[in-house]
C-alpha cells in the first residue's frame, strides 16, 4: 500500500522516527514476552520466534519504507526475512492494540522510575541543607507580609515533606501504571490458550490488566502520570518562586556555575539556572495537559489519542520535568546562604510580636486583651517614630500600668531567636522538635529508597530472565 504524503509527513513518519529512536528495545522485549508465552502453550514455530528476537537484540532498523506504516511492520518484516515460521507463530493472538499498549506501558514505567529517583535525590538534598540551616533564623510570610520567625531549616523541611507526598503519589501511580495489557489482542483476548499472567511476569508486571477491552482502550494512567507530575511540578515552582525572590534580595547566592553575568553589567549575578528551572516546570504543566485534553470526548475504545498519538507529549513530560528537577537539584545544592542578612531581615520585621502576646496571656490568661495590647505596643512605637526592636519595658508599662511588667520581658519576647527556641510543638522549628522531625523525615526517605531500589530489582530480574534464562519451563 501507498500511504498518502500527507498522512505520511504528518503522522506515520514521525511516529516512526518517534518509536524507533525511544521504542525499539521495548518493542522487542514485549514481542519476547508474547514469543515466549506460545512456546508455552506448544504453538508450532515458537520457539523459532523466540531464537529470533533474541539475535535482534542489537538490530537497528533504517529509514522508514514509505510502504511500511509503523516499527511494529518493520520488525515483522526483518523477522520474517530471518525465519518465516518463526514470524508466521509470532503474529498468533498478538494486535497492535496490545503490543503498542504494552510498550507504552513499558516506557512510562522506566521514565516515571527515572523521575522517582531524581524526585528522591532532591528531598535528600533539601535535608541535607535543612540540617545545615537548622539554626538559620528568617522571617516567614503570610499574604505577602512578614508573619512570624521560623528557620530556614524549617522552611527546607518542609519542602521535603511536600515531596514525600509527591513521591507517595508517583509510587501509586506506578503501581496502576505496571499492568500488562499483553494478550488482550484486539480487545476481546484470544482462542490460543495464552498465559496473560505468565507474560506479565516475563516483563516485570505485577499482573496483567484484568479486562481485555479496558487494556486497548484506557489512558487513565497516563492521565493519572500526567496529575502527579503536575502536582509535583507545582509544589516546585513555588520553592523557585521564593528562591528567586531571595536572591533577588541578597540572602541567597548560587554557585559560579549556575549563574550568568551580563555583557553590559560588570556586577550581575543572574540566577538563570532557577529561571530555566521554572520554565520547565511550565514547560511539564503544559505536556500534561496535552494528556489530559486528549483523553478527553473521545471514544473508549482503541483509539490513537491515547495511543501514538500522546506518546510524544509524554516523552516531552519527562524530558522538561527531569530537566527541571536536575536544576533545582544543583541549584540548591550548592546555594550559599547569607546568614547574617536572614537575622537582620527578621530582626527588623516585627514578627516576633506573637510571642509578646504570648507572653502576656500566659501572665493574664486572656490572650485576647493580650493581642490587643501588644497591637497597641506597635502602633505607639510607629507613632514616636521607631521600629518594634527598639520597644522597652516602660512602653508597655505605659500601656498597661495595672500589669506587673518585669524588667527584660519585652526584649526577651522580641527576640527572633527565642521565639524560634520556644516553638516546641511536634513539627515547629525549635532544635528538638527539627531534629526529631529531620530523623523522621530521613527514615522515611531511607524507605522509600528501599522500595525504588526494590521495584527496579524486580524489573532488572525479569529482563534478565527475558533474554538470558530459559522461562518457558
Amino acid at each position: 500500500m501507498t500511504f498518502h504524503p500527507a498522512y505520511r509527513t504528518a503522522a506515520l513518519d514521525p511516529d516512526y522516527a518517534f518509536a524507533r529512536a525511544h521504542l525499539l528495545p521495548l518493542f522487542l522485549e514485549a514481542l519476547s514476552a508474547h514469543a515466549l508465552d506460545l512456546r508455552r502453550s506448544g504453538t508450532p514455530h515458537a520457539d523459532e520466534a523466540v531464537t529470533t528476537l533474541r539475535a535482534l537484540r542489537s538490530f537497528q532498523p533504517g529509514e522508514v519504507d514509505p510502504a511500511i506504516p509503523d516499527l511494529f511492520f518493520t520488525l515483522d518484516r526483518e523477522i520474517a526475512r530471518l525465519s518465516p515460521e518463526g514470524a508466521g507463530a509470532l503474529r498468533t493472538a498478538l494486535s497492535r492494540n496490545d503490543l503498542d499498549m504494552t510498550v507504552y506501558r513499558l516506557a512510562a514505567r522506566a521514565e516515571l522510575m527515572t523521575a522517582m529517583q531524581t524526585v528522591l535525590r532532591l528531598r535528600g538534598t533539601l535535608l541535607s541543607l535543612a540540617e545545615r540551616e537548622r539554626a538559620t533564623v528568617m522571617v516567614a510570610f503570610t499574604h505577602h507580609q512578614p508573619a512570624q520567625p521560623t528557620t530556614l531549616g524549617h522552611y527546607l523541611a518542609a519542602a521535603e515533606n511536600v515531596l514525600a507526598r509527591d513521591s507517595a503519589r508517583l509510587q501509586d501511580a506506578l503501581g496502576r501504571l505496571n499492568r500488562s495489557p499483553l494478550g488482550a489482542v484486539a480487545l476481546a483476548g484470544s482462542s490460543h490458550p495464552l498465559n496473560r499472567e505468565y507474560a506479565a511476569a516475563l516483563l516485570g508486571f505485577d499482573g496483567p490488566v484484568e479486562n481485555t477491552f479496558d487494556a486497548v482502550a484506557s489512558g487513565d494512567w497516563q492521565v493519572e502520570i500526567a496529575g502527579a507530575v503536575s502536582t509535583c511540578a507545582v509544589n516546585l515552582s513555588r520553592v523557585v518562586y521564593d528562591l528567586l525572590d531571595w536572591a533577588a534580595r541578597g540572602l541567597i547566592t548560587l554557585e559560579d556555575g549556575l549563574v550568568q553575568g551580563s555583557s553590559v553589567m560588570p556586577q550581575k549575578r543572574n540566577p538563570v539556572t532557577l529561571e530555566h528551572t521554572r520554565t520547565r516546570l511550565s514547560r511539564t504543566l503544559g505536556a500534561a495537559q496535552t494528556l489530559v485534553y486528549a483523553s478527553h470526548n473521545i471514544p473508549f475504545g482503541d483509539v490513537n489519542d491515547v495511543g501514538t498519538d500522546v506518546q510524544e507529549p509524554l516523552w516531552t513530560l519527562w524530558r522538561t520535568f527531569g530537566q527541571a528537577l536536575e536544576l533545582l537539584d544543583a541549584s540548591i545544592s550548592g546555594l550559599n546562604v547569607n546568614r547574617d542578612a536572614w537575622r537582620i531581615l527578621a530582626d527588623h520585621s516585627e514578627s516576633t510580636l506573637t510571642e509578646l502576646a504570648d507572653v502576656l496571656a500566659r501572665r493574664s490568661g486572656d490572650f485576647r486583651e493580650a493581642h490587643r495590647l501588644a497591637k497597641a505596643l506597635l502602633a505607639s512605637v510607629h507613632a514616636q517614630g521607631r521600629a518594634l526592636h527598639l520597644a522597652t519595658d516602660t512602653d508597655l508599662r505605659a500601656l498597661a500600668p495595672e500589669l506587673d511588667i518585669p524588667d527584660g520581658l519585652v526584649a526577651d519576647a522580641l527576640d527572633t531567636a527565642a521565639f524560634v527556641t520556644r516553638r516546641t510543638t511536634l513539627g515547629g522549628p525549635a532544635p528538638e522538635a527539627m531534629a526529631a522531625h529531620l530523623t523522621m523525615a530521613a527514615r522515611r526517605l531511607d524507605t522509600d529508597h528501599a522500595r525504588l531500589a526494590q521495584r527496579a530489582q524486580q524489573f532488572a530480574d525479569a529482563r534478565l530472565a527475558l533474554w538470558i534464562g530459559d522461562p518457558a519451563q
